[in-house]
């Protein structure tokens, strides 16, 4: 640690700027936890050697090891504790260094113990970081560079261990960490692969359960508690539960939960036994919201959800002959109005889109015939009348004079058509072809506002699918989904062509992320991220360029780019 560094640690004043201040906070933690910076105070591990993180990393590492490995690096692997399991050198010098700072396997290297350092500062922070020389706490490490991160259970999201890539500070590369989260998602792969059929089904269970479910989740047995997070504030004593369970206590006015809550739970079995309890609370959690960032997305009993839908539009259409279901484009409106109105067979049904191709007269003939015939025609079915927003001018001023020429059928439903907002004010012809239907249009909610229904199409896909970690459910649910259903079902046939038993949030698309940031943005914010973007793609990224042009310096540009998550 360089004088300065000691100087404003010792007096408690604010650390330099040129410290980054994950190491800063790091550099705290160990000074409060009374770890000198002058000598490396080694002690021994509380975990077996022989544990489960050891059993599965370990071959997984030494097959991948010389392949994803550079010259003169290491790989050390430890437990939750911070017990070093297993340590990989491929250079006799840096093996004799980290023999000399006792970096064995058996020592602990926690931050507690040791002060920042690759394993111990991921494990306390279930981050990934490189440390960079001087970072490090204790001097004697100050020849190091090490990228640590955070090995997670795929199914409990618990960290199982912590591996670290380390080298001296000349051999360091810019590829440590790359190369350090792909070695993670391997042993992270190779745990699901390992997982009991029990943790598996348990797994199956809570994503089963929290895509219906509209408040707290938690799925328990003796070992494994996976919850939502309105499930971890429950406060369920899972191991109390499952004693009175295994006790033979199984009945639900035996289970004590004590909780004035009304809670609900149900038992997973499997091959005849009890494996697990799934506990859901019956109080939405939009009576008693937590605190949520703006724009995060809460599933709660307002959150609509596609069995609901055609209830309300038989509701609101009531008494109208003519009717408008609107809606962005792919939220399906057409299999909606199909599945509401169709009870007894497919709608017939007359595509606007198809009006240029076979030519406007001969489409508006086909329209003249059919809709007579269905208005005329009490025992008819009622007619779909879809994309009325691809019709030209033209044929929208003609449409709307048929429908003016056809008698009206009290409140029998006759006609229901669908319309796409395009963004742009529709026009007079067009805003007079929509009047002619109920005053009220029915919206289709997109899907961004339906989580459930996101939920619904992704967990029932069998049990040879890929599963979603919870993390990554996360994300899907804040994920913008501007294609609706069509996009939806791209992502699931994408899911179905990846080879990982468990698909986390690196795995999925990177501008996801992204999104979901901004999508926390007020409107101000947005304006501002969008006027940034336009001016860096206006000058080919070039960042002085664009601070010129929006009249500001190039670090509040950076420090926005940071904000707003623009690359």
């Amino acid at each position: 640690m360089i004088d300065d560094d000691r100087e404003w640690l010792e007096n408690g004043s604010r650390p330099g700027s040129v410290l980054r201040p994950e190491i800063a906070n790091s550099w705290r933690r160990s000074r409060l936890s009374g770890v000198s910076p002058d000598t490396v105070a080694i002690l021994p591990g509380d975990a077996p050697l022989d544990s489960k993180i050891a059993r599965v990393a370990v071959p997984v590492l030494g097959s991948m090891a010389e392949v994803l490995i550079g010259a003169n690096t290491s790989l050390l692997l430890s437990a939750p504790d911070g017990t070093m399991l297993w340590r990989w050198d491929e250079d006799s010098r840096l093996s004799a260094l980290l023999d000399r700072n006792s970096a064995v396997v058996g020592t602990r290297w926690s931050e507690d113990v040791v002060g920042t350092n690759g394993l111990g500062t991921s494990l306390e922070t279930a981050q990934a970081i490189t440390i960079h020389g001087s970072e490090h706490f204790a001097e004697a490490l100050h020849p190091f560079t090490c990228a640590g991160a955070a090995i997670r259970h795929p199914i409990t999201r618990r960290v199982a261990g912590t591996l670290s890539v380390t080298s001296l500070n000349k051999d360091a590369s810019p590829l440590m960490a790359a190369t350090l989260l792909k070695l993670v998602r391997e042993v992270e792969e190779q745990l699901y692969g390992a997982s009991t059929l029990r943790e598996r089904e348990l797994l199956h269970h809570f994503l089963a359960e929290r895509r219906r479910a509209d408040s707290a989740v938690v799925v328990v047995n003796g070992d494994t508690v996976i919850a939502n997070k309105a499930g971890a504030k429950l406060g369920i004593d899972h191991r109390s539960l499952w004693n009175q369970v295994t006790a033979g206590r199984v009945r639900t006015t035996d289970v004590v939960l004590d909780r004035s809550d009304e809670i609900s739970w149900r038992a997973i079995e499997h091959a005849g036994s009890v494996v697990g309890l799934v506990i859901v609370s019956d109080t939405p959690t939009d009576e008693a919201p937590a605190a949520t960032a703006p724009g995060r997305l809460t599933v709660s009993s307002r959150t609509p959800h596609w069995s609901d839908l055609p209830t309300r539009l038989r509701a609101v259409s009531r008494g109208s002959d003519r009717f408008l279901v609107t809606g962005e484009s792919g939220v399906g409106k057409r299999t909606l109005v199909q599945e509401t109105f169709g009870s007894s067979g497919l709608l017939p049904e007359l595509d606007g889109a198809e009006a240029e191709e076979v030519g406007s007269r001969q489409w508006l003939a086909m329209a003249r015939e059919v809709l007579t015939r269905t208005v005329e025609d009490p025992a008819a079915p009622a007619l779909l009348l879809s994309h009325l927003e691809s019709l030209t001018i033209g044929a929208s001023r003609s449409l709307g004079r048929i429908l003016d020429a056809l008698p009206r059928s009290g409140d029998a439903l006759r006609v229901v058509a669908t319309w796409t907002p395009t963004g742009v004010e529709a026009g007079p012809v067009l805003q007079s072809l929509l009047d002619r239907f109920a005053s009220e249009p029915f919206e289709v909610p997109p899907l961004r506002r339906r989580p459930r229904d996101i939920l619904g199409r992704l967990v029932d896909q069998g049990p040879t699918m890929p599963v979603l970690s919870p993390a990554a459910v996360d994300l899907v649910e804040r994920h913008p989904w501007p294609g609706n259903h069509r996009q939806l079902e791209e992502f699931r046939r994408w899911i179905g062509n990846q080879r990982r038993p468990v698909l986390d949030v690196v795995d999925l698309p990177a501008r996801w992320s992204r999104d979901a940031a901004r999508a926390g943005l007020t409107a101000i914010q947005a304006a501002e991220a969008d006027a940034i973007s336009a001016s860096l793609s206006a000058h080919d990224g070039n960042k002085a360029a664009t601070a010129a042009e929006l009249g500001i310096s190039r670090s509040s540009l950076y420090r926005k780019m940071r904000e707003f998550h623009l690359t």
